[in-house]
């Protein structure tokens, strides 16, 4: 494996890192990056895993990812794993209160931001899982906890799953895969020929997606926050491509929902510590989803942050840290 800092012509997710668009692309995902972590004064070190006979090309490939990571703080490490939008600076608001006591590790997940693109299948969840376990594998992470919000906490679970020995604590924030329900905007846009046009990178469709659904209430995230978060989240798309995003998007739903459910019984057999936390105005994913899923798993608790919508993190970022760091406090000494 290869494991360091990007350089300055380093390879951009679906483009010939030699080409001028390409590179243009690169460099204005990693200033938004930058932008977005300086107003929390953060300062986390950006590294570039690749395995062991990985095509250095702009493509990768399920066997050898190449994988675009941010990493900041010491300690027992935490993997905290962005929903589908974004990269691993989403959490830009949390890197800070763990940084005093953990070591963080927040990837950019595949096709998004700098990270190499994986053809998800039906099972995205289970793919995305076996792809984080893969870099955890690389850069001999054993121990850990793992939060993820979203799209992302339907992978930190599946990855529960699969490493039960390894997977500490478990932190699920408005997660995927616990319900069908998805906003009819998104089922939508799986409709023939809809996806690429309705995926097409805007700044009007970022803005409008951010507002709509991604939060709810935005009165602790000032206009400089607003507008160099929704700046982070266009940079990303423009990184990606609208086809193979569009095929993600089949994978992951379709009019009728979400496809991959995490089953009673899956559900049931986590014997992980999970804590369940939800946005009490989330108008993505229903609160319902997460009270259910956490009724069925016999280590789990469920927290209603009231004020918040499908992003706690950003939108009461003090509540979230406070009930995220009490909760991870209590794995110390595990694994």
């Amino acid at each position: 494996m290869r494991s360091g800092a990007p350089d300055a012509g380093g390879p951009a997710n679906g483009h010939d890192p030699g080409a001028g668009r390409g590179r243009r692309v690169w460099e204005q995902y990693v200033t938004a990056l930058e932008a977005l972590l300086a107003l929390e004064g953060v300062r986390a070190r950006r590294a570039l895993w690749q395995a062991d006979g990985a095509d250095v090309g702009p493509t990768g490939s399920e066997a050898a990812p190449r994988v675009h990571y941010l990493e900041v703080g010491r300690g027992r490490p935490v993997v905290l794993v962005h929903g589908g939008g974004g990269g691993g600076a989403n959490w830009f608001r949390v890197f800070g209160p763990l940084a005093e006591r953990y070591r963080v590790l927040a990837p950019d997940l595949p096709g998004f931001g700098l990270s190499s693109w994986l053809e998800p299948g039906r099972q995205v969840g289970r793919t995305g899982a076996a792809w984080l376990g893969t870099w955890l594998d690389g850069l001999g992470v054993q121990g850990f906890d793992m939060v993820g919000t979203s799209l992302g906490g339907l992978l930190a679970l599946r990855l529960a799953q699969r490493w039960p020995g390894r997977v500490g604590r478990l932190v699920l924030l408005s997660s995927a895969g616990l319900g069908r329900a998805v906003p009819w905007p998104v089922r939508m846009a799986t409709l023939p020929g809809a996806g690429r046009w309705s995926l097409r990178p805007r700044r009007t469709g970022t803005r409008w997606l951010f507002e709509r659904y991604l939060t709810s209430n935005r009165s602790q995230l000032n206009e400089a926050r607003q507008e160099a978060l929704v700046e982070y989240l266009y940079r990303s798309e423009r990184t990606g491509e609208p086809g193979r995003m569009a095929r993600a998007l089949h994978a992951f739903c379709g009019l009728r929902g979400q496809h991959e459910i995490v089953s009673t019984g899956d559900l049931a057999r986590v014997r992980t510590p999970t804590l369940v936390m939800w946005g009490g105005r989330d108008r993505f994913f229903p609160v319902r989803h997460g009270r259910r899923a956490a009724g069925h798993m016999a280590r789990a608790r469920f927290v209603v942050l009231p004020e918040a919508g499908h992003s706690p993190n950003w939108e009461t970022p003090a509540a979230f840290n406070s009930v995220l760091l009490a909760f991870l406090s209590e794995s110390e000494g595990v694994g």
